[in-house]
């Protein structure tokens, strides 16, 4: 009986091994205006169980720029030519580690999370905190919070998704709000400290895309 149950095990591994044979493994490549840079591998024994895939890699390491280490930058697969997955921006977020190295006690915290709509019709939330130098008092955290807002909707109205997308994680959008902001309060950092595409622009890459929307509130 036991080499009979023995027998049957092999089988079962021989089996696993052999559906792992059958699949291919997918190279999965950002799109054109990301800069096409390959993120990394994914396999499947079906072509159509890729899309929809969501590939995960560092922006120290799509950049090479060590300093990017505490953001995490997301793609999601919407298409196929021969063994490359092409996948866009899908959002990015930021280390928690990161985010409690940078609060200090009697210091304040003011959180931004809104959708926008870029020039070219590609919907994002975004979610950005100013951290004070000092402790703000409610008027003030109203007026930085007003401000931030004001500055994301603006910089989404004036760039591309593209564009905007690069605002937000190379600093762009983090200094803006910073120099502003600290014409109210003394500003300590500014970080944009994660991002959600909720629907892109071309229906295409649409479909299956769109994820459905998270409750608006922070961290």
């Amino acid at each position: 009986m036991a080499t009979a149950r023995t027998a049957r095990s092999r089988r079962k591994v021989r089996k696993v091994k052999d559906k792992w044979k059958e699949k291919v493994w997918y190279e999965i490549y950002a799109t054109p205006e990301f800069g096409g840079v390959f993120i990394g591998y994914t396999p499947a024994n079906d072509p159509s169980l890729v899309l929809g895939r969501v590939a995960e890699t560092s922006l120290r390491d799509l950049t090479g720029d060590p300093t990017k280490h505490m953001h995490r930058v997301y793609f999601k697969i919407f298409g196929i030519t021969g063994n490359k997955a092409i996948a866009q921006y899908y959002g990015h977020d930021t280390t928690r580690e990161f985010m409690r190295s940078q609060i200090r006690r009697r210091r304040s915290r003011i959180d931004a999370i809104l959708d926008v709509t870029t020039q070219d019709g590609y919907k994002v939330r975004t979610k950005a905190v100013v951290l004070t130098a000092y402790r703000a008092d409610a008027k003030q955290k109203s007026d930085l919070r007003k401000k931030m807002v004001e500055i994301i909707k603006a910089m989404a109205k004036e760039k591309t998704f593209p564009q905007y997308v690069q605002a937000m994680l190379f600093g762009e959008m983090a200094e803006r709000i910073k120099n502003e902001c600290k014409k109210i309060f003394p500003v300590r950092n500014v970080i944009v400290y994660k991002s959600e595409v909720l629907s892109l622009a071309k229906k295409e890459e649409n479909e299956g895309f769109v994820k459905e929307a998270e409750e608006a509130v922070a961290e």
